[in-house]
């Protein structure tokens, strides 16, 4: 036998579904799992709280935690190696189970979601609200891993806790818990879509890899299982068909960021101008690009000229909206008042507000004082030397004094910069270009300050 062929023989091994597959302990061992037990019913109200926390606190680390707990994937994959044998009493202590396990989920999460303070939904809440045809993936694929490591003789506990985070049973039923807490209709019917894909394709890629890997099939129940098929077939398509719409629509929304965000970088930014907002707003038929700059006034023969090049991006039926805020301010001193203006105010209580955004937004006011005091400094040039260096920088700007503690009437007088930066770069990178600029300016120290826009 040559190499090949004993290569092509191992490959063979490796794949075939068939060696190694336990069929007795299998079929018992879902057959245990399918059933909700009174500690398996304390487990998953204790694992969804867990997991309505952490989507509350958009925790990502709590979640995969519950998801870790949670006895939901019995039921289901119960379903699946049923429809997969015939087994038509297996099926419906699978489907009686899962339907109670999901109410009392959708109980438990309702009534936190009711009582807790945090009322506001987070990203990780948002995320579970808009499936798309990657979660059938992901379903798909999760539990074709599950159940192939379920059927292995041996150790079959190494792979369900990945399938368990991947296919993300819990959040989802906790996501609807939150939508029936605050009577939101649409953020309940996206989550529970989002639970249906995973329950769905769990169970169909469960049924397609028990026939693959023959197990038997009861003779007596196969009429009932013929009878499952057209349900089958017509849930599955009900669950699929809003998916793939949804699917396009994220697809098209993530193609029109990525080119706006290009068009943004090459058309609207300069090293005279810096973007310090953007907002992408997507639409089937109108999209919007909201773009906040500092620097010198765009005229409007110079705004009609951006609009014609959208087209040239990929994005032509986008409306293109700019903020001018500094537009009309001509000295350093107008700057400064609109600074002191930005400074935190006493907030509600007589708390003050420091949040980062309002931060930064003083940070580039006050760069561009430095722009307008320094008109005599190489920004340009030292801009591009720093920029081959650290590809992350945006924007430099260069003055005499105008950081902190610094007055409109009084003279200026230790060198300043603010880096505009994509991402902030790290402490040592930030000494070499304060190092740098020292150098190439013949200060003796210069006072930088960094600030990330988006």
């Amino acid at each position: 036998m040559t190499f090949i062929q004993r290569s092509l023989a191992t490959a063979a091994e490796l794949l075939s579904l068939r060696e190694g597959t336990d069929h007795e302990a299998t079929i018992a061992a879902v057959t245990s799992d399918v059933e909700l037990r009174s500690g398996g019913a304390w487990a998953l109200v204790f694992a969804i709280l867990i997991a309505s926390v952490g989507l509350n606190v958009n925790s990502t680390a709590v979640i995969i935690g519950a998801m870790l707990i949670s006895p939901l994937m019995g039921p289901i994959v119960g379903a699946g190696v049923a429809l997969g044998t015939s087994d038509m009493p297996l099926l419906r202590r699978s489907v009686r189970s899962l339907f109670l396990a999901t109410a009392i989920a959708l109980v438990a999460s309702t009534v936190y979601f009711f009582v807790t303070p945090l009322a506001d939904a987070q990203s990780e809440l948002l995320a579970r609200t808009r499936p798309t045809l990657f979660d059938v993936m992901i379903a798909l694929f999760g539990g074709s891993a599950g159940i192939i490591a379920a059927t292995r003789k041996g150790n079959r506990s190494q792979v369900v806790p990945g399938v368990a985070i991947a296919t993300a049973l819990m959040p989802p039923l906790c996501t609807a818990g939150f939508g029936l807490a605050h009577a939101d209709f649409w953020f309940f019917l996206g989550a529970m879509h989002l639970f249906l894909i995973n329950a769905l394709f769990i169970c169909l890629a469960t049924l397609g890899f028990v026939r693959l890997m023959g197990f038997e099939r009861l003779r007596g129940e196969a009429e009932d299982a013929r009878r499952m098929r057209p349900v089958i077939i017509l849930l599955t398509v009900a669950i699929l068909v809003p998916s793939a719409w949804t699917g396009w629509q994220v697809v098209q929304e993530s193609r029109f960021k990525g080119r706006a965000r290009r068009f943004v970088s090459e058309q609207v930014r300069t090293p005279d101008r810096s973007v310090i907002n953007t907002e992408y707003r997507f639409g089937l038929d109108s999209s919007t690009i909201d773009v906040t700059v500092l620097g010198e006034r765009l005229n409007g023969s110079t705004i009609d000229s951006m609009v014609s090049r959208l087209r040239l991006y990929g994005i032509p039926r986008t409306r293109l909206v700019l903020h001018q805020p500094l537009g009309n301010v001509r000295t350093a001193d107008e700057i400064m008042a609109l600074v002191r203006q930005s400074l935190p105010a006493s907030g509600p209580r007589g708390s003050t507000v420091t949040d980062a955004e309002s931060q930064a937004h003083i940070l580039v006011l006050q760069a561009e004082v430095v722009r307008l005091r320094s008109a005599e400094l190489p920004v340009r040039t030292l801009t591009k030397e720093l920029q081959v260096l650290y590809p992350t920088l945006q924007a430099l700007a260069l003055g005499r004094g105008a950081m902190a503690g610094d007055t409109a009437s009084g003279p200026p007088q230790a060198l300043s910069a603010i880096a505009t930066w994509r991402r902030m770069p790290a402490p040592r990178d930030v000494a070499r270009v304060r190092a740098f600029l020292a150098m190439r300016l013949g200060a003796d120290s210069i006072q930088l300050a960094n600030v990330t826009v988006r």
